[in-house]
């Protein structure tokens, strides 16, 4: 089968459940099949359940690829079947992750044997550390073998493509990356964007809900008007995939929230009764997908003003 054809959904998963997915799961139902879709040069994506993996397949040789992200072992276990099945990929170059969660680490297990390079950014990495040590599940996971601050890349073992990590700054967590596939010109998000859906912010590992805003400002204009972007999550019947336009509609969440929350802050009104009266957030209707996660907003923004 051509590559660029690949077949649209995956094999279900082999493994059985595990402590380590039971550990990271966080209320994400599983789909019936994954879906897998090639966008540019190689470059594509996997939806199954948990944040989005970014694919990179290398170009004539099925080793040197680069996976982005790892849902959890049962997904990771299924991509991978899915790509020796096909032929396309049987050993890595890079395995990176856009941040620490476990639905977009859970897999690693699955992948980083498989790596000749596993990335993050240093505070990603010690936030899976920590994650793991709180929940008395130390060593049951590969750790990064190298680390960042601001900035890593490599070329791809093909020639073909070049991968590039940058950290903007505090936002979804302390230690989010951008993953931009250079040539292929698509860039990974993670969880940095969550489209149309309210966002998930964990000050605990270093998220900043103020900062998030120009962090995503930033994002905008460090790529051109024709990066592709690849987002951790969407809300159902919304792509995981977009463009600037999708980073700047999200900045215009993020300020309109505090916007709106510092104003009833200084009104008077409670945590507790802007929580119960609020639907969406004024001046950016289309987030209204998530309602758990819209009183978390409400109450990060709020500890924080």
């Amino acid at each position: 089968m051509n590559r660029r054809h690949f077949l649209s959904s995956a094999a279900t998963a082999a493994l059985a459940a595990s402590p380590v997915s039971r550990l990271f799961s966080r209320g994400y139902r599983p789909a019936a099949d994954g879906a897998f879709k090639l966008l540019r040069s190689n470059v594509g994506y996997y939806t199954n359940r948990g944040g989005t993996i970014g694919v990179y397949l290398p170009g004539g040789m099925p080793e040197g690829g680069a996976i982005v992200d790892t849902q959890f072992p049962e997904q990771a276990q299924a991509l991978l079947a899915t790509l020796r099945e096909q032929g396309t990929l049987t050993k890595l170059g890079v395995l990176a992750n856009t941040h620490h969660h476990g639905d977009h680490t859970g897999g690693n297990g699955i992948f980083a044997e498989l790596a000749d390079t596993y990335v993050c950014h240093e505070r990603a990495k010690q936030n899976l550390v920590d994650n793991l040590a709180k929940s008395e599940q130390a060593g049951s996971l590969p750790l990064p073998s190298t680390t960042f601050q601001s900035g890593w890349s490599t070329n791809m073992p093909d020639g073909k493509e070049s991968i590039s990590l940058r950290h903007f700054g505090a936002a979804h967590t302390g230690g989010d990356a951008v993953i931009h596939f250079e040539n292929a010109n698509v860039a990974h998000l993670g969880d940095l964007l969550f489209n149309r859906r309210f966002p998930y912010i964990d000050p605990g590992a270093g998220g900043d809900i103020l900062n998030w805003a120009a962090v995503m400002k930033d994002v905008r204009k460090a790529y051109d008007k024709d990066t592709l972007f690849i987002f951790g999550h969407a809300a159902e019947g919304y792509p995981v995939i977009g463009t600037a336009s999708d980073i700047k509609a999200f900045e215009l969440y993020l300020k309109s929230l505090h916007k709106y929350v510092k104003k009833e802050k200084r009104k008077g009104t409670s945590l507790e009764d802007l929580q119960a009266k609020t639907t969406t957030i004024p001046g950016a209707p289309e987030w209204q997908f998530g309602e758990r996660l819209r009183d978390v907003n409400l109450q990060a923004m709020w500890d924080l003003l």
